[in-house]
């Protein structure tokens, strides 16, 4: 007797079960564990690192931003480190760390994104996370314009991640439902 499997195929390329893999800005999967720039296209803006404290930009530890392109040239890159699976790829909705891929001159900064657990309304993403502690995970979603945004904690409850502007030309990343962005991702 001769079985087949039947496999379904989805209009975006995804296999039927499977969450649908994260594009680069050339169309190619977004691998785990590989080194990309995050671009804002709209704003001409990258993600980076900046101090603390608003106007002290090498206070420690760092915290996440949106750095207009006239402020930095190059930014430094992003790994996307999954927390349960073997894939090396990213999906839409997975659970995953977010880390710079080279650290700096902070000794308090692990350089893995986390939210700041803070009493005040603001929750800052700061760059002194861990690798598979819960406020150090995020996800990938999709956005409008085939873009992308990010979103804090389990897959199941997302909380998106938006944009607080600190100085001209400079926004900080934040826990915010009103404020998410869209992104896309360029191989470094």
């Amino acid at each position: 007797m001769i079985s087949f499997l039947l496999i379904a195929i989805t209009p975006s390329g995804a296999v039927a079960g499977e969450k649908e893999v994260v594009l680069d800005s050339g169309g190619q999967p977004v691998r785990a564990n590989a080194p990309y720039y995050i671009w804002k296209p709209e704003e001409r803006a990258w993600i980076s690192r900046y101090g603390n404290r608003t106007l002290s930009p090498f206070s420690c530890p760092r915290r996440v931003v949106l750095f207009s392109n006239a402020i930095v040239e190059t930014p430094p890159p992003v790994i996307f480190v999954l927390l349960s699976s073997s894939d090396d790829v990213v999906r839409v909705s997975t659970e995953l760390n977010i880390k710079f891929a080279r650290r700096f001159f902070c000794r308090d900064e692990s350089g893995y994104w986390r939210v700041a657990n803070s009493s005040l309304p603001i929750k800052d993403v700061v760059l002194s996370g861990s690798k598979s502690s819960y406020d150090s995970t995020f996800t990938i979603q999709k956005s409008v314009n085939g873009s992308y945004k990010f979103a804090f904690g389990s897959a199941d409850k997302p909380i998106d991640i938006g944009l607080d502007g600190i100085y001209p030309g400079i926004s900080r990343l934040v826990l915010s439902n009103t404020s998410s962005f869209g992104v896309s991702f360029i191989p470094a």
